[in-house]
């Protein structure tokens, strides 16, 4: 801190703040001037959760950072935009400004990187195109009406907030339409590898608008959609945001166009330096479309990145959470996989608490090893993060679900359902079980036949249990031999594995029942 006058540190504060995607976020940068300027007076060392609440994001004098996360979740963007920023805009700044994780006070560096200032966009733009980084450019206003830009501007401004809830994405809110000559130039002028474009129009009452997802690296649009609302039903402040949510979904999501789109591309090819991301981007593509081979592919990529960043916190979570499944679903040599599951997922605790996925994590450890009300204060705790991602959310959902809060867990898995085309095939498990605990067999068939995850015994012993207690043996014989082709042991051990994920005695014993009714020898 001594190398740098404190004119330096605040002029550094300065440009940071007029970094383009900070100036969106006023709330972000008073926490980054405030925590410097507490450094600077020489009270770093009492910078807590407690002073920010209070002096910079407006709490009350009974706010509690223990039981309200709300700053660490600023303090983990902040972090995010820092890192951001010095890859990007600040890469030559000879002042480094980091925020150490499990603390407050900020820590000044010089920058030792020995790179000429003149540096070739050749290298950058190679990483721009393997990191989800998104350019969102204002809407054309096609209306006809120069009164109606506001809300071609205002929409540009809604999605690029919605999208930067999403942790792995990059966001770069364009103020105005750039120039641009080629795609290919895009990705150096916008530092994006994915435009999102625009246009709105109004014919009476009816409000279209048109958005588009374009891939600068190939120039190929990946994805489109119009959205018709009706004016005379909603006003323009709540269309607008109900549509930039369900965009933001559909492309940001872990499930969404843009990460599933890179997984595919990072299944095909190897990044030097991109290990972390490659394989973070494997673990979300697993989760979508579970199967033993993706399985294995994406523990080697994960442990690999932890070789190469051992303090990852999100690298030890998707491991833990990796473990942990490989425990409930009784794989092979997977008996000592719940001790991994607890001390992966200890670690990475200890190295990023606010992570979002090292949080939902924490709340898988408490399920698997029953312990109810830490699951329940865990979940709590995540949920009050508002968490929107559909796989983050909806795991909440299904084990909220299989641990006895149907209402709680069913709502929060039908908003996730309704309102993203890609979530996970095995949130049907919930959904298939409640229906099947009320002894609805026909809609626990038709919830039971949209499991559809290859390799996981789950779907076929759903689907025969139900297909039991309709009297349809002839039709569940099929499924039976499914699940031992999957399972061969089953028979043996059914109620022990059943009893990993459903934790309700008296269903544990009517799924039984419905297997027996099937057929099966249980």
């Amino acid at each position: 801190m001594d190398t740098f006058t404190t004119t330096d540190i605040l002029q550094q504060v300065k440009k940071i703040c007029n970094y383009p995607e900070a100036k969106s976020k006023k709330l972000i940068c008073s926490f980054l001037r405030f925590i410097v300027d507490e450094s600077l007076a020489g009270r770093g060392d009492q910078l807590k959760g407690y002073i920010i609440g209070t002096q910079v994001l407006g709490k009350d004098v009974d706010f509690d950072p223990e039981q309200d996360s709300l700053v660490r979740i600023h303090a983990g963007r902040l972090r995010r935009l820092l890192r951001v920023y010095y890859l990007d805009y600040g890469k030559n700044d000879q002042i480094h400004i980091e925020i150490p994780k499990g603390g407050y006070q900020p820590f000044f560096s010089q920058n030792g990187q020995s790179k000429p200032i003149a540096q070739s966009t050749t290298t950058s733009d190679a990483i721009l195109l393997h990191e989800p980084s998104i350019a969102v450019l204002p809407f054309k206003n096609l209306t006809g009406n120069p009164e109606k830009e506001y809300f071609s501007y205002g929409f540009s401004e809604e999605l690029s907030i919605e999208l930067t809830k999403y942790e792995d994405l990059k966001i770069i809110n364009c103020w105005q339409r750039p120039k641009i000559e080629s795609f290919e130039k895009a990705i150096s002028i916008l530092g994006a590898r994915y435009l999102i474009d625009g246009s709105v129009q109004t014919y009476d009452q009816d409000l279209h608008l048109l958005v588009k997802l374009v891939d600068a690296q190939s120039g190929k649009q990946v994805w489109a959609e119009r959205y018709s609302r009706d004016l005379s039903v909603k006003s323009l402040i709540d269309i607008q945001e109900d549509i930039a949510d369900t965009v933001a979904k559909t492309v940001g999501s872990e499930v969404g166009i843009v990460l599933n789109q890179m997984s595919l591309e990072s299944s095909r090819t190897r990044h030097e330096n991109l290990e972390a991301f490659d394989a973070i981007l494997q673990f979300y593509y697993y989760e979508a479309h579970m199967s033993a081979s993706l399985g294995a592919l994406t523990f080697m990529k994960l442990q690999q990145a932890l070789i190469n960043d051992p303090t990852s916190g999100i690298i030890h979570a998707m491991l833990a959470n990796m473990y942990g499944t490989s425990y409930a679903l009784d794989y092979p040599d997977s008996d000592d996989n719940l001790e991994k599951t607890i001390e992966f997922s200890d670690r990475a605790l200890q190295l990023d608490p606010d992570n979002f996925v090292v949080c939902i994590v924490k709340c898988v450890r408490f399920f698997l090893v029953d312990e109810k009300d830490r699951f329940l204060q865990e979940v709590n705790h995540c949920l009050s993060m508002s968490i929107i991602s559909p796989m983050k959310l909806g795991a909440l959902g299904f084990f909220l679900s299989l641990y006895g809060y149907w209402d709680r867990g069913i709502t929060i898995l039908d908003k996730v359902m309704n309102k993203n085309i890609g979530y996970p095939k095995y949130l049907h498990g919930p959904t298939c079980l409640d229906y099947y605990r009320q002894k609805k067999y026909e809609q626990a068939m038709t919830e039971a036949e949209k499991y559809e995850m290859p390799g996981i015994f789950w779907g076929p012993m759903l689907r025969a249990c139900c297909l039991g207690k309709l009297d349809k043996k002839t039709k569940a014989k099929s499924q039976i031999e499914e699940l031992l082709l999957i399972k061969p042991d089953f028979e043996g051990k059914a109620k022990y594995l059943i009893s990993r994920y459903v934790k309700e005695e008296e269903l544990v014993l009517h799924i039984l029942d419905g297997l027996k009714a099937a057929g099966m020898e249980v």
